[in-house]
């Protein structure tokens, strides 16, 4: 029985390897689409289709070398050196056509409809000024009080002129105060297209000189969510705090907003404070460091 059974095995694998074997030799005629390569374009100008052209070609040769071509590089080649701005036409001949030579095909006819054309573009560089992106509202409007002081520096941008006439500005990656060093920001720029070129991928912002004082803020009042039925111990914190010299020294004990968090209050009966400052202002310490819930009855 298993001897029947291999010997059924062994005639099936020479039947397929005879009929692979005809199949490789025979002669077919197949349509193959071909891409087009422009070659030696002027400096000056850029393809604007993203896609290859391909052309449906109708060849004729032997199974084996139609594998072997497919497995290929096969292309029309056309040399573009007189091309202009604007609308080429041109034609491919079976000379254009680039594969393996030794590869026997028979080329029976050119798919090219009613032409082939290509529109070309202008290859320019223009200068774009670039758009701040922040990484929060906090910071932004740490910005907005500590000033860029150059933010309309430009950026040159090179790339096919009906995508450069449409972007209107280079966007940055999104900063935040914590990007800057000695008065200096470094932000990288975003390309906005992936057929352009930003010749230059990051610019230096300067921020304006500022004064960083140390200050301590006396008596700040403590809120707390009235209907949880408490009291606490004790009521005010005093508070040091470092920043920018033009806004801490106009800070007080109504302006400072410090408050105790609700889910913590739930779960303790000494908890910490928590802050609300302006942009750029900083908590070094305070006391009293905890303060003592009194739940009522």
């Amino acid at each position: 029985m298993k001897k029947n059974f291999g010997i059924k095995i062994l005639v099936i694998i020479i039947a397929i390897f005879l009929w692979v074997q005809q199949v490789l030799l025979k002669t077919h005629i197949q349509e193959i689409p071909v891409p087009i390569l422009l070659n030696d374009f002027p400096d000056n100008l850029v393809l604007t289709e993203e896609t290859p052209i391909k052309v449906p070609v109708i060849i004729e040769a032997r199974g084996m070398d139609l594998f072997i071509l497919k497995l290929s590089n096969i292309s029309f080649k056309v040399n573009a050196k007189n091309f202009k701005y604007g609308k080429n036409e041109f034609k491919i001949t079976e000379q254009n056509l680039s594969y393996p030579e030794r590869l026997d095909l028979n080329l029976k006819k050119i798919e090219t409809g009613k032409g082939l054309s290509v529109l070309l573009d202008k290859l320019i560089t223009k200068k774009k000024p670039i758009r701040i992106l922040y990484a929060s509202a906090k910071d932004e409007e740490f910005f907005l009080q500590y000033k860029i002081l150059n933010p309309q520096q430009q950026v040159e941008i090179k790339g096919p002129s009906s995508i450069i006439k449409n972007i209107k500005r280079i966007k940055t990656r999104k900063i935040s105060q914590k990007m800057v060093k000695d008065y200096k920001l470094t932000v990288f720029l975003e390309n906005p297209n992936e057929n352009t070129n930003l010749l230059t991928n990051q610019v230096v912002f300067e921020i304006m000189n500022i004064r960083i004082i140390t200050r301590t803020i006396s008596l700040i009042p403590i809120k707390y969510p009235e209907n949880l039925n408490i009291s606490i111990i004790p009521q005010k914190v005093s508070a040091m705090i470092s920043g920018p010299e033009d806004i801490v020294s106009k800070l007080d004990n109504k302006i400072i907003i410090a408050y105790l968090n609700e889910s913590k209050i739930k779960k303790n009966n000494f908890v910490q404070v928590d802050f609300d400052f302006p942009a750029g202002v900083k908590l070094i310490e305070y006391t009293p460091h905890k303060i003592q819930i009194i739940h009522n009855e």
